[in-house]
C-alpha cells in the first residue's frame, strides 16, 4: 500500500484536522520549508565535494612534495589518505552533523530555552581551540565573501522565515558559519589530529568557495517561487536595530525627544539668561521667566540658596516681617511646588541665570508628573523631592548634562520600582519603604551630593530584588502552563519534524512494507514521543534509534560480521519493536502481520541467494478489515492531539488579522521581563509581566506583578491590541532622560530654534 507522506522532505502537512488556527499553520509550514532549504544545501554541498574528491587528494599530494618540514608532509599525507579510504564515511559525517545542529540553529525551539544576557560567562580559550576557531573564521570570510549578493537575499529570506527582522549573518542555520562549523564537527568524528582536521576543513572551503555561490541562488530561487520575499531586491537588505538604553524609570509608547541633552542644555541656560538681562526681565524669541517682578535686582546665588534650604525644612521669614511657605504636599493630589515657589517673594533674590534653573527643573518636574505609566502614589513620592532636587542641581549643574548624575539616578530609581507596586498589602509595604528612602533624602540633604547616590543604590537594590522574586514566583507559577503550551507548540510541527526524521533514516534498499510500518505505525509513537519531551528525549531518541537498527536489520548483509551483528542486536530489537507497538495500540492483526514479514526479511538480509523470499500476499478482505482498524486508530490518535492543542489556546481570544507594521515589530522585540499595560472597556488597567514567549505559535504568557495569574495572548492579538491602544509598552528607560529630551526641545522652541 502506497504511504501517506511523500519522500521528499519539502511536504507542507495539512493541518485543519486539528482545529489548528493560520498562524499555527504557518509555523508548520515555515518548519518545511526550512527542512527543504537545508536539505538542497547539504546535498548540493555534499555533491559539489564528491566531485572534487580526487581533485583534493591530487592537491594534496603536491602540497606534501613541496613541504620541507616532515611534520607538515604526514599532516597533508594524513589528509590524503582520509579522502582516498574514507570519503564516504566523512561526508557523511559531515552530512549529519549539520542536520543535527540545524534544528537548534532555526531557533524554531523554545525561546525560553536560550541562554539570557546575564548567564554569559567568560573563559580561558586553549591554543589548540583558537586554532580550530581561527580556521573556521577564515573559512567562513572566504565562502562569505564569495557568496555576498546571495547571501543577502538569503539572510533576509530565512530572518522572514524564523520572524526574526534582526538576525545577524552567523545566525543564519543555512549560512557559512553553520555550514563551516558543522563540516569542522564532521571531520571530528573521524577521529583525526587537529592539524588534519584544519587542512580538510581548508580543501573543502576551496572547493565551495566556487560551488556554494550557484546552491545559494538555487536556495533563494525555491524561496522566492514558494512566496517568500519574491520581490526583495539583492543589496536592499534592511535589519531593525532597538536602542537599549539605562534601566530606571518608566515610559510608555515610542520615543520622542532630543535624546542626550549633555552641555548643549547648560549653554541654553546661559543665552536665556543672557537674554533676560538684556531686555530686563524678557529673553530672546519671546522667552520670559515666569517670576517675581524685580528679579533683575537680584542680590546673588547665595542668598537663594539659603532660602531654598530653610523652604526645604520649613517655612521662611521675608524681610518685611512675613513669613512664606511651601503647600503641603499630599498624595492624592500632586502638585509642582516650584511653580509656587517662582512666583514667591523668594525669587527676588534670585539671578537670571538662577531663575533659568529653577525654570528648568519646574519643566522637569511638570513633563514628570505628566507620565502616564507612574501611578500618582509614586509620583507623590517624586513631589516630596522637589526641593532638595533644586538646590541639589544649584550645587552642582551637573546634574543638566550627566545621564547617571546621583539625583537623576535617584529619581530613576524610584520611577523603576511603580512595577512593584500593585494596589495589594504587599504594595503599601514596599510604598512604604519608598517613602522611608525618601524622608532621610529630604532630612539629612544639606549640601552632600553622595546623600543621593547612597539612596539610589538602596533602591535600585530593591529593584533588583523585586524583580528576581518575581521571577522565581513566576518559575513556579508559569511551570503548568508553559508545560501545556509547549506540548501544544510540539504538536503543531509533530507531523514535520517526525516525518523528517524517518524519511532521514530510510533508504532505497528498505523494503516497502517497513516503509509503511515507520510512516503510518511507528510514526504515530515517535509523535507522541515529540509532543510529550522534545526531539531530545530519552523515550523520543530511543525510539528513533530502534528505527534506525530496524531499517539496518532489513538491508543485505554482506558479510560475517553484519550478520553476526544482526544475531546480537535481534533479540533486542524485536523486544523494543514490540513495546513500542503496545504503546500504540497497534491492533493484534497488523502486528502480526509485520512481524511475520520481518521474519522474512531478517532472513533474506543474511541469505547468500540474490533471489529473496517474497512475502506472502494479503487477501483483498483482510487487507479492508486491516485498514479499517487503521483508519480508526488514525482518528482517536488525531483526536488525542487536537486535544492537546486545543488545551493551550488563549481563552475568549477572537481570531484578528496579522499583518506587519510598527505595532507587529514593537510586539516582537518584548522579551522575558518586559512589561504591559493593559486597559479595559471599563477604565481600568493592569501592568503585566511578560514571563515566556513560545517558539512556534508566539504564545506570549504574562503574569501580574507578584509573578501570579498567568494569561496568554497570541502575536497578532497582542498587536492588535497594541494598535487599538488597548496596550501599551513600558519600557525600561531613564525616566530623566527622556524628560530632559522633552525639555531642551522645549526650551529651544521659546529662543525660536524650533
Amino acid at each position: 500500500m502506497e504511504p501517506d507522506m511523500p519522500d521528499n522532505t519539502s511536504v507542507v502537512v495539512n493541518l485543519n484536522q486539528f482545529e489548528r488556527n493560520r498562524r499555527a499553520q504557518a509555523s508548520a509550514e515555515t518548519l518545511a520549508r526550512l527542512h527543504a532549504c537545508r536539505d538542497q544545501l547539504i546535498e548540493g554541498v555534499t555533491r559539489a565535494l564528491t566531485h572534487r574528491i580526487e581533485a583534493m587528494e591530487n592537491t594534496l599530494l603536491a602540497m606534501a612534495d613541496r613541504s620541507p618540514l616532515l611534520d607538515t608532509r604526514n599532516t597533508y599525507y594524513g589528509a590524503q589518505g582520509i579522502l582516498n579510504k574514507r570519503a564516504n564515511e566523512l561526508l557523511a559525517a559531515c552530512k549529519d552533523a549539520y542536520c543535527q545542529s540545524f534544528q537548534g540553529a532555526t531557533g524554531l525551539r523554545d525561546k525560553a530555552a536560550r541562554s539570557e544576557p546575564g548567564e554569559l560567562s567568560l573563559s580561558l580559550i586553549g591554543d589548540q581551540d583558537f586554532e580550530l576557531t581561527l580556521a573556521v573564521d577564515k573559512a567562513t570570510s572566504r565562502l562569505r565573501y564569495n557568496c555576498a549578493e546571495e547571501l543577502v537575499a538569503l539572510d533576509a529570506r530565512i530572518g522572514h522565515l524564523l520572524g526574526r527582522s534582526d538576525l545577524a549573518e552567523n545566525d543564519n542555520p543555512l549560512g557559512p558559519r553553520a555550514l563551516c562549523d558543522s563540516m569542522l564537527e564532521g571531520i571530528g568524528r573521524m577521529d583525526v589530529e587537529q592539524n588534519i582536521r584544519i587542512v580538510l576543513l581548508n580543501q573543502f572551503d576551496l572547493v565551495l568557495t566556487t560551488e556554494l555561490a550557484a546552491i545559494y541562488q538555487g536556495i533563494n530561487k525555491h524561496l522566492a517561487e514558494h512566496g517568500v520575499l519574491p520581490d526583495l531586491k539583492v543589496g536592499a537588505k534592511q535589519r531593525i536595530t532597538g536602542q537599549s538604553a539605562p534601566a530606571g524609570g518608566l515610559t510608555q509608547g515610542p520615543q520622542t525627544g532630543g535624546g542626550q541633552p549633555g552641555n548643549d542644555m547648560f549653554r541654553l541656560f546661559e543665552q536665556m539668561a543672557g537674554g533676560m538681562t538684556a531686555s530686563g526681565g524678557t529673553g530672546g524669541g519671546g522667552y520670559a521667566v515666569p517670576g517675581y517682578a524685580g528679579m533683575s535686582g537680584a542680590s546673588g546665588r547665595v542668598s537663594l540658596l539659603d532660602s531654598i534650604s530653610q523652604l526645604q525644612t520649613g517655612g521662611l521669614a521675608l524681610p518685611d516681617g512675613g513669613h512664606f511657605e511651601l503647600p503641603m504636599i499630599e498624595a492624592s493630589a500632586v502638585r509642582n511646588v516650584l511653580r509656587v515657589l517662582q512666583q514667591s517673594p523668594v525669587m527676588q533674590s534670585a539671578s537670571p541665570l538662577d531663575a533659568v534653573l529653577v525654570d528648568a527643573v519646574a519643566m522637569l518636574f511638570d513633563v514628570v508628573f505628566e507620565e502616564t505609566a507612574l501611578p500618582d502614589r509614586l509620583k507623590a513620592q517624586i513631589a516630596r523631592l522637589q526641593i532638595p532636587v533644586l538646590k541639589a542641581a544649584m550645587l552642582d549643574r551637573a546634574f543638566f548634562s550627566q545621564p547617571h548624575h546621583p539625583v537623576r539616578r535617584m529619581l530613576d530609581a524610584v520611577a523603576s520600582l511603580a512595577v512593584h507596586l500593585p494596589d495589594t498589602e504587599t504594595g503599601n509595604a514596599r510604598l512604604e519603604a519608598i517613602s522611608g528612602v525618601v524622608g532621610r533624602v529630604l532630612d539629612n540633604f544639606e549640601q552632600d551630593i553622595a546623600l543621593f547616590a547612597e539612596a539610589a543604590e538602596e533602591l535600585e537594590a530593591m529593584h533588583s530584588q523585586l524583580d528576581s522574586q518575581i521571577e522565581e514566583v513566576a518559575a513556579v507559577s508559569l511551570r503548568e502552563d508553559i508545560d501545556v503550551i509547549r506540548r501544544a507548540e510540539r504538536a503543531e510541527i509533530a507531523p514535520v519534524v517526525v516525518h523528517d526524521f524517518i524519511n532521514r533514516a530510510l533508504n532505497d534498499e528498505v523494503p516497502e512494507s517497513v516503509r509503511e510500518f515507520l510512516r503510518r505505525d511507528w510514526a504515530k509513537l515517535l509523535t507522541r514521543d515529540y509532543i510529550e519531551e522534545g526531539d531530545q528525549g530519552a523515550h523520543f531518541n530511543s525510539h528513533v534509534e530502534t528505527m534506525r537498527e530496524l531499517v539496518w536489520s532489513v538491508q543485505t548483509k554482506a558479510d560475517m560480521d553484519a550478520r553476526l551483528m544482526l544475531v546480537r542486536i535481534l533479540p533486542g530489537l524485536l523486544k523494543r519493536l514490540r513495546d513500542g507497538v503496545g504503546e500504540i495500540e497497534m491492533s493484534q492483526k497488523l502486528a502480526d502481520r509485520f512481524f511475520a514479514s520481518l521474519v522474512i526479511l531478517h532472513a533474506n538480509a543474511v541469505r547468500p541467494s540474490a533471489e529473496p523470499v517474497p512475502l506472502p500476499e494479503i487477501a483483498a478482505e483482510e487487507m479492508a478489515v486491516i485498514e479499517a482498524e487503521r483508519a480508526e486508530a488514525d482518528a482517536v490518535e488525531e483526536t488525542r492531539v487536537a486535544e492537546v492543542v486545543a488545551a493551550a489556546e488563549p481563552q475568549a481570544e477572537p481570531e484578528v488579522a496579522e499583518f506587519e507594521d510598527d505595532f507587529m515589530l514593537r510586539a516582537r522585540a518584548l522579551a522575558k521581563g518586559d512589561w504591559v499595560e493593559f486597559h479595559y472597556d471599563d477604565g481600568t488597567f493592569r501592568w503585566a509581566r511578560l514571563g515566556w514567549i513560545g517558539g512556534v505559535r508566539n504564545t506570549y504568557l504574562f503574569s501580574d506583578q507578584d509573578g501570579m495569574n498567568s494569561f496568554s495572548i497570541s502575536l497578532a492579538r497582542l498587536a492588535d491590541k497594541l494598535r487599538r491602544g488597548e496596550a501599551v509598552l513600558v519600557e525600561r528607560k531613564s525616566i530623566t532622560e527622556s524628560a530632559f529630551g522633552k525639555l531642551m526641545n522645549l526650551f529651544r522652541q521659546k529662543l525660536g530654534h524650533a
